[in-house]
């Protein structure tokens, strides 16, 4: 390998390869594995270096990667097929893009063939070889492809120089889309740390003082007998809040990890006049509590479901929960499971 200054480049009876890749240790791997098939290799990072380097040296063959500093590799190859100086080194295209649309890019720029990212020294070295075999030929079978779509585009040179820069915007704009989706990704996924951090915290905060209290509830309802009336219906009454708000809370807890994704759905065979009633329990001695009378309709034929029975009880349970907590006093409720046309459909009606 000759490194890419022209003080340093001298001639010789070996075919000369110019590889032009920004990609150093990419760069290296081409040039060494060239060098061990007895080739003479040019190193270049850029387009325009590239440029200079062509036509000081004229090689026998340029290996030039499109995506490049501040030229394309569709630009500098438009560019060296329209200098009478260099348009005849055969041109092999490197580049992790395989579109239909990259390669027909590649062939009206001018380009001999494509080679896409990741190739192995074996497939580089049968190409490079095929094209240096055949390099006394006018056009490969690839280039002459090439010519003839840019001569039916009806493409002049000063065209296709133009239309290769216009391909150069639109690879850095696609690039620069890539990277801010790549960043708002690394963002979303900081944000999902965050929030199942939260809401584990949440949780935890939540949760912990119903054990707490549910353990003082059972040692004041153990003495229940000892108190007097009015302190016997208070502590009932208490005892009904906090199963409400024990409820509530873990319906929220729920809710929040399934819309988080921490909990999957886990579908089962529900029988719905089992599980309406177990539902409606707690929402049954709110509505007492406050005179609204609450009114359930199970139809004999009632088919059973397939759903998850803990979200499909937690919101049966926030409907009717609802009903009662946003009704009249004296209000009333009613709840009717209907099965139209093969789905069932649970109806909560309130005075509300």
């Amino acid at each position: 390998m000759i490194a890419a200054s022209p003080t340093h480049l001298t001639r010789n009876r070996k075919q000369t390869v110019l590889i032009v890749d920004n990609d150093t240790a990419l760069a290296e791997a081409i040039a060494t594995t060239l060098d061990i098939d007895g080739l003479q290799t040019i190193v270049s990072h850029s387009g325009e270096e590239a440029l200079a380097l062509a036509r000081a040296f004229h090689p026998d063959l340029i290996l030039l990667d499109v995506m490049l500093p501040e030229r394309s590799g569709i630009e500098v190859c438009a560019t060296l097929k329209t200098d009478p100086s260099t348009s005849s080194i055969p041109v092999i295209f490197v580049t992790a893009k395989a579109e239909e649309s990259d390669r027909l890019v590649g062939l009206a720029a001018g380009a001999d063939e494509y080679i896409t990212k990741p190739f192995s020294p074996t497939e580089l070295l049968l190409v490079v070889n095929e094209i240096l075999s055949g390099r006394s030929e006018q056009f490969s079978g690839f280039r002459r492809r090439g010519a003839k779509i840019a001569d039916l585009a009806g493409v002049a040179d000063d065209q296709l120089v133009v239309f290769a820069h216009e391909w150069k915007e639109l690879f850095e704009r696609e690039r620069r889309e890539r990277w801010a989706l790549e960043e708002a990704h690394q963002r979303l996924g900081e944000l999902d740390r965050l929030k199942a951090a939260f809401l584990s915290a949440v949780t935890h905060e939540l949760m912990t003082p119903f054990a707490s209290i549910g353990i003082t509830l059972q040692v004041l309802k153990q003495g229940r007998e000892q108190l007097l009336p009015d302190q016997q219906e208070a502590l009932d009454n208490l005892s009904d809040e906090i199963t409400n708000l024990h409820r509530l809370v873990n319906g929220v807890v729920k809710f929040a990890e399934l819309v988080n994704k921490r909990r999957e759905p886990q579908p089962q065979f529900v029988a719905l006049r089992d599980i309406i009633p177990q539902a409606l329990q707690p929402v049954l001695m709110m509505a007492r509590s406050r005179g609204i009378e609450f009114e359930i309709v199970l139809p004999v034929d009632l088919p059973g479901v397939y759903a998850d029975p803990d979200l499909l009880s937690e919101a049966i349970f926030q409907m009717a929960h609802n009903a009662v907590k946003f009704n009249v006093p004296g209000g009333h409720v009613w709840l009717e499971p209907t099965n139209p046309k093969g789905w069932v459909v649970i109806q909560v009606r309130d005075t509300g």
